[in-house]
């Protein structure tokens, strides 16, 4: 007769292995906790914080959610930027349904962007943030696309944009809606992520009154000459830059406010 005696376990051993795995087990509460996260960036404030709450709860969790600070949203991708502009054209909900955001679909994303590029060339040529040639570069063949590749694609999907970086920030701003969406550099310890928010009036306000606005995305500073020592000045504050002189208490020369301007960036 066949011996099963060494598969055999006390029922303690079975309960033992059950624990272990009940934080495993598709049920009914794993479900709804899922469905928690996925109505995360749909739901009131107030829920958003009753759900945050509970997903607190529970850090086996956590690793799945996007980092939230305040009301940004910053996705958990590598490729924080292209993630952003994926989901404010296609919406929070179409990026909670896919299921797999690996590189290689995000690569072909990319590779079908090139296309959309190429068919609305006009559109890269009137705003000018790069040329054809660097965004399909940038697009095909690196790993992250840049701010001009982000702000290019946003034109093409009139999308109302608002870049901060640091102490700056640029607007562009495709349509007279009042939908407009703030997209910031986030730094830690080890490298930038991008983060986006939907912007409200107070926010808005906030940026042009506490931040310094740049005219092109890629150049922070005209020539000294087109500037009065006022206006230096006022560049100086919204960078946090000191204007006085230590040892005088006077506003420093032009020619020093220039620099410590140029120094910033």
């Amino acid at each position: 007769m066949l011996q099963i005696n060494n598969y055999e376990s006390s029922p303690s051993q079975y309960n033992d292995v059950f624990r272990e795995l009940q934080y495993y087990i598709l049920d009914d509460a794993l479900i709804k906790k899922s469905l928690e996260i996925k109505m995360l960036h749909t739901t009131s404030n107030n829920n958003k914080t009753q759900l945050q709450t509970k997903i607190a709860e529970k850090p086996q969790l956590q690793s799945t959610v996007p980092e939230k600070t305040t009301d940004k949203f910053i996705p958990i991708e590598k490729d924080t930027l292209f993630w952003c502009y994926y989901i404010i054209v296609n919406g929070d909900i179409q990026y909670e349904l896919l299921n797999h955001k690996n590189t290689l679909v995000e690569k072909q994303m990319k590779i079908d962007l090139v296309s959309l590029v190429r068919k609305n060339k006009h559109i890269i040529k009137t705003y000018k943030f790069d040329t054809i040639t660097n965004i399909e570069n940038n697009l095909a063949n690196e790993n992250n696309i840049n701010i001009k590749t982000f702000l290019s694609l946003c034109a093409i999907a009139n999308v109302n944009i608002i870049y901060v970086s640091k102490k700056t920030y640029f607007e562009s701003l495709m349509n007279d809606t009042s939908v407009v969406y703030v997209v910031s550099e986030v730094f830690n310890k080890y490298y930038k992520k991008y983060g986006y928010q939907l912007a409200t009036d107070s926010i808005l306000n906030n940026i042009r009154e506490t931040l310094y606005k740049l005219d092109k995305v890629d150049k922070q500073i005209k020539a000294m000459s087109s500037y009065k020592v006022e206006e230096l000045v006022n560049i100086c504050q919204k960078l946090a830059i000191e204007t006085s002189n230590k040892d005088t208490g006077k506003t420093k020369p032009k020619k020093d406010l220039y620099e410590s301007i140029i120094q910033y960036f």
